[in-house]
């Protein structure tokens, strides 16, 4: 009966990790475009880091398994399975199936050393936090506020790490639930998210003048505008925007970064409020949800990358961040580009140019 249930338990593991035909997650038939987690997922599937079942589905609500993580994880870090140290788990023969990655993950840190390895063996959400933590080297130690996570919490440290990383939020009720055990969809969103994190600097460069052709939605035409630092007020760059076109004039920009999060604004009589507000360091996936309380209400911002390759203005740049942004109150879709130490490089709305950057000018 034992050798029936492994089997069984080797049979569910080989049919998420093992190559299929069918690895685009928009074809997965329970798995819709509006998942929430799609961009996550898509992620993995696009690297082939993660694969469906033969039946065509991905099954986002089943339980993930510690070979399964111990099996994605060496795929997502490149680990070497070559000469790798027997890590002796009692359960982990080396004719194991996955004895390779096991004994990878094992080489690398991620996983303990112990008697048993349990590898059909459920993890929580406690435990994701640990081994993201020990697998990506996370940093980012400050308090970080759940309901039910104190210091006595275990994997309180690591459960803080991943919050500071921007790769859980936890629930809406402001709890983390760290014994919860964790479902694919989940892991594959935090798997992806610690694999994009990233903490460019998307503020402009204070020792250049921005010139931009901008195409205004109001009149449709195109404008030249310069953009040059001007002071801080304590709290924003302020930045004086000089229309190169005619005489029309144009509000001073905004932008302010608190370590934490980026705002970008318009200056006017409301100004307190920022048309674009994001918590920082970035990954992929939604970062803010149209049912999201506060100035954020009704719209969602979804990164699509975070390390793209962007052209604008005849330029070629890396290491872009590309946000889309999309609101309940009208169908426009808003497409950022912000590349590192440079700042934003292009907008689109609706598929068209918005902002594109020309130039930068030393001064």
């Amino acid at each position: 009966m034992k050798q029936i249930v492994a089997v069984i338990c080797l049979s569910m593991i080989f049919v998420w990790v093992s190559p299929i035909e069918q690895v685009d997650a928009a074809s997965f038939n329970d798995v819709t475009r509006n998942h929430t987690l799609i961009t996550e997922i898509d992620y993995l599937v696009d690297r082939e880091i993660i694969k469906g079942y033969p039946d065509g589905s991905f099954k986002p609500n089943n339980n993930v398994t510690r070979a399964q993580v111990a099996v994605l994880l060496t795929r997502a870090l490149g680990l070497n399975t070559s000469n790798i140290k027997n890590p002796n788990y009692q359960d982990i023969p080396v004719t194991h199936i996955y004895y390779k990655e096991i004994a990878a993950a094992h080489s690398a840190g991620i996983f303990q050393s112990a008697h048993n390895f349990n590898p059909g063996a459920t993890i929580s959400r406690g435990t994701m936090a640990l081994i993201l933590q020990r697998a990506f080297h996370l940093k980012g130690s400050d308090p970080y506020h759940f309901e039910d996570v104190t210091k006595n919490t275990d994997g309180y440290q690591a459960i803080s790490a991943v919050a500071n990383n921007s790769i859980t939020r936890g629930y809406r009720d402001g709890t983390f639930k760290p014994k919860v055990t964790l479902k694919r969809a989940h892991f594959s969103a935090f798997l992806a998210r610690a694999l994009t994190v990233t903490k460019l600097k998307i503020m402009k460069d204070r020792n250049y003048m921005y010139t931009y052709a901008f195409k205004s939605p109001e009149d449709n035409q195109t404008y030249i505008l310069n953009y040059q630092y001007s002071r801080n007020d304590d709290k924003n760059d302020i930045w004086t925007i000089t229309n190169t076109t005619n005489n029309k004039l144009f509000n001073d920009e905004l932008l302010y970064d608190g370590g934490s999060v980026y705002g970008q604004a318009i200056a006017q009589d409301f100004s307190s409020h920022y048309d674009l507000y994001i918590e920082l360091p970035l990954r992929i996936g939604i970062i803010k949800h149209e049912d999201d309380e506060g100035i954020s209400s009704g719209v969602r911002i979804t990164v699509n990358d975070t390390n793209a390759t962007h052209q604008a203005g005849g330029v070629t740049y890396k290491n872009v961040v590309i946000l889309e942004e999309t609101t309940v109150f009208n169908s426009d879709v808003n497409v950022y580009y912000y590349a590192d130490n440079v700042g934003l490089i292009k907008q689109m709305k609706n598929g068209k140019n918005n902002y594109e950057l020309l130039k930068r000018t030393a001064y």
